[in-house]
């Protein structure tokens, strides 16, 4: 088996040339060797609605039906209808391929074929017109040649909408009730195409009728999309970006139509309903010019004893012709007894959606002649699943890549031949991958990966819909060409291959055990196995044994087999969409609950089929993880205040806290950043319903389950005291910010500043203020005083917000009496590096804010107290020179006391008392206050130039309590200052008397002496 591993028997560039998925694309050869047999149903007509019948038909059929319907009139119209992709234009085709096997009567019938590729409007008439022969017809080619080698695509885009301006103005309205009425006539939604601004919009290359002028002017190449058949709601002017260059009128109906739906409407019918008249009017077409055209056509056959066959590809692709080619169509041959026109079959391919919108002339003439369409939109079910049916399909096409073109074309038999036959692999890979029933192998698919990969790229609306052109382009090439590397590399089915192949709903998955078994024992390569136990495997339901040459193939060996758990203690989830919840018994023990079973089937469903969880489901979930985790955590790591209710603080039972993938909420805001997460797993899963059971108090919990909810209880406790901490705004961030509101509250009480040791700082934040009193008040600017006073009015629940965030609480009074110092000195120092206030009040907690409603002026308050320092400071210095000693100074003072009371020039008694008093409290003060006073404004003035530095110097200077010893000294030095003056009056006055000169002059030589000294000191 070893040489079928990474075995591929095809080459990728031969399959991207030999499958296409457009029925016009391959050559006959090509064609003839992929084509499978379709599901054809005939569908009644029921006014507009298709009643579909039992009876399956094969293409001979509607051949033969085509052939031999006749029709009273001369003119039968055969539509083929389905959605996109169903295979109408392959049926079409292959009715053209085979028309001359089956039709006994080719030479008098004259065959037209519009190609789905070849729908240019030249191209249309021209085919039309072709070997019918007369002047009218001569001219109109002449004239569609000339006009579509004149003019280009932006050229004709422009016409279209003057052409639609100028029918749209003339339109009257007429029989048309209510508002819609506004849109006819001159000051309507012509108006609107009229103005310049509004048809540069409509000209946009995304735009309708940019996009029409090409498919007019160009014939459908390979890769275009189906062609837009007409207006829609994208292409009105509803979203222009400036509107204020329109006119007032087109202002006006932009506004209105913007606003009314209803209006939107009426405005995308008109513009519809007069297209094809836009159109002819571009082309200098007449109306009528086609059907007359088409007229003469069947004449000249008709004198030639023909019958015309048209086949149309897709009708819908026909643009600016539609109405009139229809109308010929249906032309009766027969006027008045007699054969006026040739007769005509018509084969048309249209969705279905189309054909339900086609004239009611056109369904009228349908039901008269036929009475019904061919329908391709036959889906499986869940009794014929289609198995061999998508074989047979899938296998004609990987045996034309293995083959490629050029082979299939040197085949002159008329046989396909069987790329299968010339292999060395053939016996084994066809006993394990299987063959179709013309016996092609369906390497590297098996029937069970076919049928999930067409249910998994089905439309979700309708899972059991076969479409060809989705099974070819979606299913067939990529894996033929884009997964061949994977295949090769031994890496195939891969990631890839999951995400464009999701399980279908009808699909069973893999159970949880059976996953979850893969991956424990299987950790390297478990997704890939999973994969294929799913799809190649069919997802037995206990199983890992799947073919060996299967996982040969796909460079995997063989699992060491065991018994797993019965699935039956699982929910069973049915094959269909139908929701059938089944009695689940475990083994000794009665029947689940019917909650417990609706849950677990849900969670199991979650996982391996990949449906929402449903709601209440993810709640339980939620709230036993959460519960956990609040529950084992201690409050300790990070220190802090234990919190009640942690649901309430940061903790809910939700999507921001347990986040699941696969809910209906996962997508709620927040739950991207959920701290817990639980992805998608057969192990969540089994996690999960262990939870519930456990909740249930049912059995079959698993001990494994239970020891990996108190994991994940341990591991996500730190989350839960970050969610506590977001909730409390007691983030590192808000305690940084709360910290430095603390240190400049005590800053202005003078218990902090700069340079502090970081243990003292620490007792200045965390202190509430309630205790403190200030012994230099009457240094304190009133703006100082005022934001001290606001800040303690807060400081309170600022500090005890601290305290919470940072420290538990000992004895019963709750409070607060430890800190985390290992937290608390990191935020402390970190809230101490900036003494500034900068920090925007949305960025604050509330808690914070009316602590710093003052700091917004906390500049200006830093100088106001730093000019009241200086003042004082100037004050003393105007007295008491620096370098002079306080006790020099004092003594001094003594002395000239002393001489002022001998001669007898002392204060009066009271005065000289206080006087007295306030010498005893000068000579207690500390007069190396003032010096250090000095040092500090010195240093905060010198480095004023030198930003971040100066700024702290200042706030250390302003900061500092430095008590009531400078305002004594200052105090005591004007008291005398002013003394001497009074003593200096005194003595003149009393200069008659030589003893009072004698004694003036020598209180004077005192005065001169102290104020000689000040003035020595200042310079």
């Amino acid at each position: 088996m070893s040489d079928f591993r990474r075995y591929v028997c095809w080459e990728a560039a031969t399959a991207a040339n030999t499958i296409d998925t457009e029925a016009i694309a391959p050559s006959p050869a090509v064609f003839k060797a992929t084509h499978a047999p379709l599901r054809i149903r005939r569908a009644g007509l029921d006014g507009r609605q298709l009643i579909l019948e039992d009876e399956q038909f094969d293409e001979r059929a509607v051949l033969q039906d085509f052939l031999h319907h006749e029709s009273n009139t001369g003119a039968l119209l055969v539509p083929v209808v389905g959605e996109s992709g169903s295979g109408k234009s392959h049926l079409v085709r292959w009715v053209r391929e085979h028309l001359v096997e089956f039709d006994d009567q080719s030479a008098s019938r004259e065959v037209i074929y519009l190609e789905k590729h070849k729908t240019s409007l030249k191209a249309v008439i021209q085919a039309l017109i072709a070997r019918a022969d007369s002047d009218e017809l001569t001219q109109l080619k002449s004239e569609i040649d000339r006009f579509t080698s004149d003019v280009d695509a932006p050229v004709l885009a422009r016409r279209l909408v003057h052409s639609l301006n100028e029918i749209l103005v003339t339109e009257t309205g007429n029989g048309v009730s209510g508002p819609a009425r506004q849109l006819f006539g001159p000051h309507g939604l012509g108006a609107l195409l009229d103005d310049p601004h509004v048809s540069e919009y409509m000209l946009r290359p995304d735009k309708f009728l940019p996009q029409l002028a090409n498919y007019l002017l160009r014939d459908r190449r390979k890769g275009d999309s189906d062609r837009p058949p007409k207006f829609t709601l994208d292409d009105l002017p509803l979203d222009i970006t400036d509107v204020t260059k329109a006119s007032a009128l087109a202002k006006k109906w932009v506004q209105v139509l913007s606003s009314r739906t209803e209006l939107q409407e009426v405005a995308i019918d008109l513009l519809n309903r007069h297209l094809e008249s836009a159109i002819n009017r571009s082309f200098n077409l007449g109306a009528g010019r086609l059907l007359e055209a088409m007229t003469l056509v069947r004449r000249e056959y008709q004198k030639q004893g023909k019958e015309i066959v048209l086949l149309i590809e897709d009708f819908a692709l026909i643009q600016g012709v539609q109405k009139e080619l229809l109308d010929a169509l249906v032309e009766a041959a027969r006027r008045e007894g007699s054969a006026r026109l040739a007769p005509i079959r018509t084969l048309m391919a249209v969705t279905t959606g189309y054909f339900r919108a086609l004239p009611e002339t056109v369904l009228t003439r349908v039901r008269a002649t036929l009475g019904y369409v061919y329908d391709l939109d036959v889906p499986f079910s869940a009794e014929d699943t289609g198995d061999d049916q998508i074989a047979a399909f899938v296998g004609r096409y990987l045996n034309a890549a293995r083959l490629g073109t050029d082979r299939l074309e040197q085949a002159t038999d008329g046989t396909v031949p069987n790329a299968c036959e010339d292999c060395p692999l053939q016996v084994e890979c066809h006993q394990a991958f299987g063959t179709s029933a013309d016996g092609f192998g369906l390497y590297p698919f098996n029937k069970p990966a076919l049928r999930r990969a067409v249910h998994s790229t089905a439309s979700k609306r309708d899972p059991w819909a076969f479409v060809p052109r989705t099974v070819l382009g979606s299913v067939i090439r990529p894996v033929l060409i884009e997964h061949v590397t994977a295949l090769r590399r031994g890496e195939f089915p891969d990631a890839t291959f999951r995400e464009e192949f999701e399980t279908a709903a009808i699909d069973n998955t893999l159970t949880s055990d059976v996953a979850a078994y893969v991956g424990k024992t299987d950790p390297s390569t478990a997704e890939r196995r999973k994969l294929v136990l799913e799809f190649w495997g069919d997802a037995a339901e206990q199983s890992v044994e799947i073919d060996p040459t299967i996982l040969d193939a796909f460079a995997l060996t063989p699992l060491k087999t065991r018994e797993l758990p019965s699935t039956k203690a699982l929910p069973e989830i049915p094959k269909t969409p139908t929701r059938i919840t089944p009695s689940i018994t475990v083994s000794g023990e009665e029947a689940l609950p019917a909650s417990v079973q609706r849950s677990l089937q849900n969670i199991e469903e979650w996982s391996q089929r990949r449906l929402d969880l449903h709601q209440s489901y993810a709640l339980s979930i939620r709230t036993i993880v959460a519960t956990a985790v609040s529950q084992r955590y201690r409050w300790n790591v990070p220190l802090m205040q234990p919190q009640r209710g942690v649901k309430d603080k940061g903790w809910p039972n939700n999507a921001k806290t347990v986040s699941i993938e696969g809910t209906a909420v996962s997508g709620l805001a927040g739950a991207d950043n959920a701290p817990i997460k639980f992805n998608r797993t057969p192990t969540n899963s089994r996690f999960f319903q262990s939870l519930i059971r456990a909740q249930a108090g049912v059995a079959q919990v698993r001990g494994e389950d239970i020891r990996k909810l108190a994991t994940v209880a341990e591991r996500h406790a730190g989350a839960l005291a970050t969610r506590v901490q977001q909730s409390l705004h007691v983030t590192d961030e808000d305690l940084i910010l709360g910290l430095r509101a603390s240190l400049l509250g005590a800053a202005l009480a003078g218990r902090s500043w700069p340079g502090m040791r970081i243990e003292d700082l620490l007792a200045a934040a965390v202190d509430d203020g309630t205790e403190w009193r200030s012994t230099d008040v009457m240094a304190r600017p009133d703006p100082w005083a005022k934001a001290l006073n606001d800040h303690r009015n807060a400081r309170r629940q600022l500090v005890d917000r601290i305290r919470t965030g940072l420290g538990i609480s000992q004895g019963a009074s709750g409070a607060v009496k430890m800190i985390d110092a290992a937290r608390a000195v990191p935020l402390l120092e970190e809230a101490a590096a900036d003494w500034s206030w900068t920090a925007p009040t949305s960025k604050l907690a509330d808690w914070i804010k009316p602590a710093v409603a003052s700091f917004r002026a906390w500049p200006a308050l830093i100088e106001g107290q730093i000019n009241a320092l200086q003042a004082l400071l100037d004050d003393i210095r105007l007295r008491q020179p620096r370098g002079v000693p306080g006790r020099h100074t004092l003594a001094s003072v003594r002395t000239a006391l002393d001489r002022a009371r001998e001669q007898r020039l002392s204060l009066p008694t009271q005065r000289a008392r206080d006087f007295d008093k306030l010498l005893e409290r000068a000579t207690a003060a500390d007069w190396s206050k003032v010096s250090a006073l000095e040092d500090d404004l010195d240093r905060a003035t010198s480095a004023e130039e030198s930003g971040k530095s100066g700024w702290v110097a200042a706030i250390r200077a302003a900061a500092q309590e430095r008590g009531s010893s400078l305002h004594v000294i200052r105090e005591f030095l004007c008291e005398f200052d002013e003394w001497l003056d009074e003593a200096m009056k005194g003595a003149e006055m009393r200069a008659s008397s030589s003893a009072a000169q004698s004694a003036a002059a020598r209180v004077q030589e005192v005065i001169e002496e102290w104020r000689s000294l000040a003035i020595e000191g200042r310079n």
